[in-house]
This record gives C-alpha cells, sequence and structure tokens, in this order.
C-alpha cells in the first residue's frame, strides 16, 4: 500500500467517522428520550449446550452458549441506533458485541424509488462496532439463526468470525447487493469466542496455536474490504469477498479472498462457502485455505441439516469433518437441536444438544 493510497484510506476514514460523530450527537438526546418513554425494542436470544466427547479441551459439559440482548430503536424513518451486548464465555462476562447507528438514505421499509430504474431498496452507512459483512457465515453469527450448533473449519481458522469498530457503506437493490468497510482489524465477535477456542475437534485447531510469539503479536491495525453478491432471483445468490489487513507501517499483513453461493429449492437449502487467506509473517509467507458446504431440508416444524468442512493450514494436510443434525422447532421462537460431527483422522467424535429461544 503506498504512502498516498494510505493517506486516502485515512483521510475516508475520518470524514466518514465525523459523520458517524454528528449522527450520533443529533441522536444521543432523541435516544435518551425514547428510553424514558419505552420507546426502546428489546430483543435477543439464549442457548444452553451439553457436550459430550471432546475431551481434549474439557467440553463433556453443560454450557451456556449464546445469551445476547439487543436494544435498539428506530430514531426517525431513516435513522436507527442499536446497542447488542453478548455474553462472552471466556471471561464469563456480558461485553459490547455491536453499538451502531445506521444511517439509511431510504425509508425502513425498504420501497424503491418511483423514478428509480436500478430498484435501490437500501443504501446508507453503519458506523460503529458491527459484525463484518465478509462472505455469508456473518449473517449466522447468533446461535438462533445457526441450525447446526458448531461453527466451519474455514470460519474458525480465518477470520473467526470477525467483528470490529469502524465504517460501512452498503446498498441494495432488486438484484444485487454491495457493502464496503473500514475498520480497525480482525477482531472477533463475543458472542463466538467460545466456539472459536472450543468447538474443534482434535486434531483441528486453529493455525495460529502454532505460530512463533513473534508471529502471533504481528496484528493488523486496520483493514479494508468489500463483498458484491449477485441475485439471479429470490431463490439463488452468488456473492465474492475481498479484504487486506495492515500494519502501523501500513505495510500489508494479511489478504482473504472469498467465494460464496446460497440457494433454496422449495423445502432445501444450500449454501457454501470458500475462502482463502495469505498473511505475512516473520517465517515467510503463510497460505491456509477452506470451503463448507451445507444443506438443509425443513418439513413441517423439523429440519435436517448436513454439513461438510475441508480445511488446509499452511503446508499440512487438509483435514476434513462432517456434521449430522437435526431440529425440532418447538414454538416458532424456540428451538431445540442435535448434531454429530465427525473429524477425519480423529477417533475424538463430537456430540452437542442444544436448546435455544428468542425473545
Amino acid at each position: 500500500m503506498s504512502s498516498s493510497t494510505s493517506d486516502r484510506s485515512h483521510r475516508f476514514v475520518v470524514v466518514i467517522a465525523m459523520i458517524g460523530i454528528l449522527i450520533a450527537g443529533v441522536t444521543s438526546q432523541a435516544l435518551g428520550q425514547r428510553l424514558a418513554n419505552g420507546d426502546i425494542d428489546v430483543s435477543g436470544h439464549l442457548d444452553i449446550r451439553a457436550v459430550e466427547g471432546n475431551v481434549a479441551v474439557g467440553n463433556n459439559d453443560f454450557q451456556i452458549g449464546q445469551f445476547i440482548v439487543d436494544l435498539s430503536s428506530n430514531m426517525n424513518d431513516n435513522i436507527k441506533a442499536s446497542v447488542e451486548l453478548a455474553y462472552a464465555s471466556d471471561a464469563r462476562e456480558m461485553a459490547v458485541d455491536e453499538a451502531y447507528i445506521n444511517w439509511n438514505l431510504f425509508k425502513w421499509d425498504g420501497t424503491p424509488r418511483p423514478d428509480d430504474p436500478i430498484g435501490f431498496t437500501k443504501t446508507g452507512f453503519i458506523v460503529g462496532q458491527f459484525d463484518v459483512p465478509f462472505g455469508i457465515d456473518w449473517r449466522v453469527y447468533r446461535s438462533i439463526d445457526r441450525p447446526l450448533v458448531s461453527i466451519p473449519l474455514v470460519i474458525t481458522n480465518t477470520h473467526r468470525g470477525w467483528n470490529d469498530l469502524g465504517v460501512q457503506f452498503y446498498t441494495e437493490t432488486n438484484w444485487s447487493n454491495l457493502a464496503v468497510f473500514a475498520v480497525n482489524g480482525f477482531g472477533t465477535s463475543p458472542a463466538l469466542r467460545m466456539d472459536e477456542v472450543n468447538q474443534l475437534p482434535t486434531p483441528l485447531v486453529a493455525s495460529d496455536n502454532d505460530l512463533t510469539e513473534a508471529d502471533a503479536n504481528i496484528i493488523p491495525t486496520e483493514a479494508y474490504g468489500l463483498r458484491f453478491g449477485l441475485l439471479m432471483n429470490e431463490y439463488v445468490e452468488f456473492g465474492t469477498s475481498f479484504a487486506a489487513g495492515y500494519l502501523e507501517d501500513n505495510s500489508q499483513q494479511s489478504r482473504l479472498f472469498g467465494v460464496d453461493a446460497t440457494m433454496k429449492y422449495d423445502k432445501l437449502e444450500l449454501k457454501g462457502e470458500f475462502i482463502s487467506r495469505r498473511r505475512e509473517l516473520t517465517s515467510g509467507l503463510n497460505q491456509d485455505l477452506g470451503y463448507y458446504v451445507q444443506g438443509v431440508y425443513n418439513f413441517g416444524r423439523q429440519f435436517g441439516v448436513l454439513r461438510g468442512d475441508a480445511y488446509r493450514a499452511d503446508g499440512g494436510p487438509t483435514n476434513f469433518c462432517t456434521s449430522a443434525g437435526a431440529g425440532y422447532r418447538v414454538l416458532d421462537n424456540a428451538q431445540l437441536r442435535a448434531e454429530y460431527r465427525m473429524a477425519e483422522g480423529s477417533s475424538n467424535d463430537t456430540v452437542y444438544l442444544q436448546s435455544v429461544i428468542a425473545f
């Protein structure tokens, strides 16, 4: 990254941040008034898990998986403020998972303007801390939305549930969606920290565990990226993502590239994602990659899930993992789930049982 490009990027971030601060200042008084008047929407979810078989990390017990409380308010037809608190199991405390202001240039009902030939439904800015829109797994960070309990190997071993502070521009049309973002680095969602550490059957450990102390301290201080999705119709979407992380001296330390696809046909939902990551470490160039393919079949209140995972660390063998699961929707907002996870090359298969309820 050249010095001039870096300066332009920094100026862009500063300008957008100033806009965010202005919006925050204008809305803070109104937000306080809404809280006093009871105009804040409160929602969230809780899941409890039982894990059996992952003895390598001492997980044969009951756990609080995710406990998330979301507070949000539409300040007007265009501006929404949201704060989300999540139980961080690693620290055993509540932490800020998201806190942002969403400024939608159109109204929240997503109605295109009558004179708009492109068909814009949403366009705006998000300023604050948010889940970074890289790939498609970010859409199901919340356990209430993820049909399986575990997280795909390639997600856990690359961006790990990306969540950080920054700015995002987004736009959606009848046939596409685009998100461009600039954030502080590669933070992990507090809601996923337990999953990041504890859900890998032996020997599928995160590649970062094998890094030298010098390499582990090489942490990007800023990252830029985008995702573009092409909607073939209401049932099929193809996407591509790119992101790059930079150190304080403006040198590029990491680069991520991804492609994804989602398809729906009757009661069947299919999705898949491929991610490649390159990092500049003291030991040289480090490259890893992986993919997953998942299918969900819904029949009444029941559903079945099958997922295949593959991940290869730099210079190492490809690790494969298969997950099979089933679920039952007790209520519209409450589910019971079970998952059996098998790791190739390991006798340490893992069984997950989960109950999750939204409120």
